[in-house]
């Protein structure tokens, strides 16, 4: 297996939480599991961690972060900011510039567009969550955004929100890493989220589905409030129903990629975003994935053409 990088089917179990950090691991288990992941690779932390080294950064991180006053939020943004700007300027080493473009190229021709995802080493432990604090990055094509992107990833390690939460969850900064998911682009006409039970009522008989028009970042983001579902595991039973109105959506840019924002066409603004047999097939592995994983799970998910594509998978916390 590649030192740097990874297919997600070949990182061994015992591994996946150093070396993929939590996203990538469970991107990991889900494609062995041969459930419908879009094919990707994972930047292993041991790709940070010697980037890290070669470029002597370590020091440099550690110095920078002991200078800052933490009862100044300028003292902790602008170390912040001058922390990210100088691990970006720096070099790849070249074999490892050199392999990442190999396994890019391997998904098409080097002009495929991807989702290029933070996945931190310290994502969804018991006692701490670091979801959302670092970067994600979305329909970017060719070998140099690529590479720009990842190193983007690795410097929101050292956002003033990443910084200020580990040191208050008392988290040793050298043993911070983070890996990076690479994974080919659902170009999704739907979007959306599933519980695989409900966290509201703590009811494990029900799978629970918020969706949206267009890429999921609307719904993430808040920009647009979105269709809710609660549907009965066994019976398939919806028994709460509400079909907001849609606004804005989140697609392509162009093909050169990127992301905007455009609004929802008339006739879709109040009409249901899924159909029966998407909801269906969004039950059906709702039951899979609990089942795989043995706990209620909270899931990202995307539709092309009515193929469901399931996008990332973390444990639902407040569950009893």
């Amino acid at each position: 297996m590649n030192q740097y990088l990874a297919w997600f089917n070949e990182i061994p179990e015992e591994d996946l939480g150093d070396s993929a950090g939590g996203k990538g691991a469970s991107l990991c288990r889900m494609a062995r599991a041969e459930l419908p992941v879009p094919e990707g690779f994972i930047v292993r932390s041991e790709t940070f961690n010697k980037f890290m080294e070669v470029n002597g950064l370590w020091d440099y991180v550690l110095e920078k972060i002991g200078s800052i006053d933490f009862d100044s939020h300028a003292s902790l943004v602008n170390t912040a900011a001058e922390i990210r700007q100088h691990l970006i300027d720096m070099p790849f080493h070249f074999d490892m510039a050199e392999e990442i473009i190999k396994f890019y190229t391997s998904l098409g021709n080097g002009h495929v567009p991807v989702a290029v995802r933070s996945s931190g080493t310290a994502e969804d432990l018991e006692d701490a969550s670091f979801a959302g604090q670092q970067e994600t990055f979305l329909f970017v094509i060719g070998n140099d955004d690529v590479l720009k992107y990842i190193k983007e990833c690795w410097a929101s390690l050292y956002n003033d929100q990443a910084i200020f939460y580990r040191r208050e969850k008392g988290f040793d900064e050298r043993s911070i890493s983070i890996a990076v998911v690479v994974q080919t682009m659902v170009s999704a006409q739907k979007a959306g989220v599933m519980f695989t039970s409900n966290p509201i009522t703590n009811d494990h008989d029900t799978v629970m589905i918020e969706a949206t028009w267009g890429l999921g970042e609307a719904l993430v983001s808040g920009i647009v409030t979105p269709d809710n579902l609660w549907i009965n595991k066994k019976t398939g039973e919806v028994t709460t129903e509400y079909i907001s109105e849609k606004e804005t959506m989140v697609v392509r840019l162009n093909e050169r990629g990127g992301t905007k924002e455009v609004p929802v066409p008339d006739e879709l603004k109040e009409a249901p975003v899924l159909t029966e047999d998407e909801r269906r097939q969004l039950v059906e592995l709702a039951k899979k994935i609990e089942a795989f994983y043995g706990k209620p799970e909270d899931i990202e998910w995307a539709i092309v053409d009515g193929k469901v594509y399931l996008l990332q998978s973390r444990p639902i916390t407040t569950m009893k």
